[in-house]
């Protein structure tokens, strides 16, 4: 599936529907930063987390299939935990 981002025109192929299982949105400063929770791309019955600022996909690339994921957790509150974690460095 060809993923289209209607902000920047960045064109990716990706694996799953782009249709989080959980999400949380923060605000750091003037920032507003989007985590959102997705199926891992390596193992189906573990779960990654995405995170985007002001609009903007971060990318990890820590999977070949997806690079705009990060980490392999047992839940989906473990993934949301983390990402909002990181999403505040």
């Amino acid at each position: 599936m060809i993923i289209y981002c209607d902000n920047c025109g960045h064109q990716w192929e990706a694996d799953q529907v782009m249709k989080s299982l959980a999400s949380a949105r923060k605000q750091q400063g003037q920032h507003r930063l989007d985590i959102d929770v997705y199926l891992c791309p390596i193992d189906k019955n573990k779960y990654s987390f995405a995170i985007n600022k002001n609009g903007g996909v971060g990318a990890f690339y820590e999977f070949e299939s997806d690079p705009y994921l990060s980490g392999c957790y047992e839940s989906i509150e473990e993934a949301l935990e983390a990402g909002i974690k990181e999403a505040l460095l």
